[in-house]
């Protein structure tokens, strides 16, 4: 049997995400997804699928899910992704406070669409980048694959998301929130970047950890 391209495995592995209109396998026993590789990093897609936020139906970053599992096997890095729609807020904060994960660091994986004049917005809440470990590297690796890079937009600091409550509760700089423009995660319709930038970007990024 031929092995499966980069692209081709991540059309499979987004399909138990988008079905259902983005509400995910709805007969699935876990909202979360674990999987423990035993790394330091835990890359995180808390909105794989729809979600329930504010008291309505939240639309899904979309291919964030089918990206992190890609990673998780690749680099062999633990991942926690959210696997289906629930008609209540079931946030990732509480799983990581539950199953006791606190301890890791966490690259929390979102997307977004609108035209900001960014590729890449990095939140780390309220606080400054020079408090935040791993952060400067990340922005000199965006650097070279010539992603324009900010932290702290307005619109993406990560306050009120799992950035923001990990740091309420723990008050450790342990949560990044990356929003990765759809542009560089639609490996539908950008299927060369996804794979000749996006990931290797990703790789990089990930190896920071190690």
């Amino acid at each position: 049997m031929a092995k499966m391209s980069i692209i081709d495995r991540l059309k499979l592995y987004n399909e138990r995400f988008c079905q259902n209109l983005s509400h995910g396998d709805e007969s699935c026993h876990e909202i979360f997804e674990f999987v423990n590789r035993h790394s330091k990093l835990v890359l995180s897609a808390p909105h794989a699928t729809r979600s329930f936020v504010c008291k309505k139906e939240r639309i899904a970053d979309l291919y964030t899910g089918a990206l992190v599992q890609y990673l998780g096997e690749e680099k062999q890095v633990s991942t926690l992704i959210r696997t289906k729609f629930t008609p209540y807020k079931a946030l990732i904060s509480d799983y990581v406070t539950e199953h006791n994960l606190a301890e890791h660091y966490f690259l929390d994986i979102h997307g977004f669409d609108q035209d900001i004049g960014y590729d890449i917005c990095l939140g780390i809440g309220e606080y400054e980048g020079k408090d935040y470990p791993f952060i400067q590297d990340i922005v000199k690796i965006a650097t070279q694959y010539k992603f324009k890079t900010v932290i702290g937009h307005p619109q993406y600091r990560g306050i009120k998301g799992f950035c923001g409550r990990y740091l309420r509760k723990y008050a450790k700089p342990n949560v990044i929130q990356m929003e990765i423009h759809r542009h560089l995660r639609d490996f539908y319709q950008h299927p060369d970047i996804v794979k000749n930038a996006t990931l290797p970007f990703l790789c990089d990024v990930i190896n920071c950890y190690k």
